[in-house]
């Protein structure tokens, strides 16, 4: 009696069996069902790197063309008021030494001396002005020559001037002046020539 009390029953050692197996295969379910979430989670990264390396390359298949003026318009415009307040000082300065000075003054101004000139620089600022491939850069030649004219004018007159040595500076300084305005005019638009074409 006291051996059969003692002895294990089969069914607990059977149970305590299963327990241990199905704890094991849980165990193993657990871990399957893990990894399928981690996979998941690093799914996501390569597809959007992929889809950032992709987009990446289509913005650059598809980037907007700039499209660039034909002509430096800041350079082209500053030299043409150059020109044109230039060509008006050249105009003023002619009136008013000519109805200032006699008749018989030699190197006197007049107004058929400074058409010339003050033309080509009127012409030289409607051309550049047109903001165009092939006018703009013809107006800054345009202007060029015209210093040439206003640079002669003033020569002309300063050599034609007898300086006076008890007047400073004397009279020649106003075509000395101009000649040295028409001088600097010219490098502007010399100078401005080819950046607008580059």
């Amino acid at each position: 009696w006291y051996k059969h009390s003692v002895a294990p029953h089969p069914m607990s050692t059977m149970s305590v069996s299963l327990a241990s197996m199905h704890g094991v295969g849980l165990g193993r379910a657990s871990s399957r069902r893990a990894s399928p979430t981690a996979h998941l989670r690093g799914g996501p990264r390569g597809v959007s790197s992929i889809g950032r390396l992709g987009g990446a390359r289509g913005r650059g298949r598809h980037a907007p063309v700039v499209t660039r003026a034909a002509v430096d318009a800041t350079v082209a415009y500053a030299v043409a008021q150059q020109n044109l307040v230039f060509a008006a000082l050249v105009a003023c300065e002619c009136l008013y030494q000519g109805s200032n000075l006699p008749d018989d003054y030699k190197g006197k101004p007049s107004l058929p001396q400074v058409a010339l000139p003050c033309g080509l620089f009127a012409a030289a600022f409607a051309l550049i002005q047109t903001d165009q491939t092939v006018l703009t850069p013809g107006g800054l030649c345009v202007g060029a020559v015209a210093c040439f004219f206003s640079g002669k004018y003033f020569l002309d007159r300063y050599d034609a001037i007898v300086p006076d040595g008890m007047d400073w500076p004397g009279p020649r300084v106003y075509p000395g002046t101009g000649l040295i305005f028409s001088l600097f005019v010219f490098l502007a638009n010399v100078e401005a020539l080819p950046r607008i074409l580059n």
